[in-house]
């Protein structure tokens, strides 16, 4: 029988519940944001907070942290009573003080925006190109350097 969890019994003491979006330009580019913390490129997002789906919560990220609007790629479809969100993949990382996060990854189409240059906690925002990606294989979390190729792939293919 089905039984519905409670957030608390869900989100263990050592696992954060974490979502992240690479977001494609019309270009083919990929946004990403240098992390002070981690001292690298990563893409939009944060953790999930109580009472958020995956998909809410990185709506909230990607407005708070840079205003774009995007579509989720693939498009979330409704059959029925049901809400089918298509996450790129689900990725489990060790991070380092931080316990061991649970992370949502999707791919946005971004609608027309404004090049704003930081995030809303002044981190540099950057597009990158498939080429500048590929270029930088050994300067970034290979996680990030691997999505961030198949997201541009993904979205390029699909136009």
């Amino acid at each position: 029988m089905f039984r519905r969890f409670e957030m608390g019994e869900i989100n263990w003491k050592d696992k954060c519940w974490v979502t992240v979006i690479y977001l494609i330009r019309k270009d083919g580019r990929v946004l990403l944001h240098w992390n002070k913390n981690m001292d690298t490129w990563i893409p939009i997002g944060g953790h999930i907070d109580f009472g958020e789906t995956p998909e809410e919560a990185i709506k909230r990220e990607v407005a708070e942290e840079t205003g774009i609007d995007f579509d989720f790629f693939p498009e979330t479809e409704i059959l029925g009573n049901s809400r089918i969100v298509k996450p790129f993949k689900i990725q489990m990382d060790a991070v380092p003080h931080h316990n061991l996060h649970m992370t949502f990854v999707f791919v946005g189409k971004c609608k027309p925006h404004d090049n704003r240059e930081t995030t809303d906690e002044n981190e540099k925002l950057k597009w990158f190109s498939e080429k500048e990606i590929r270029d930088m294989k050994d300067e970034m979390l290979i996680s990030v350097w691997d999505a961030s190729l198949k997201a541009i792939n993904l979205v390029k293919n699909n136009l």
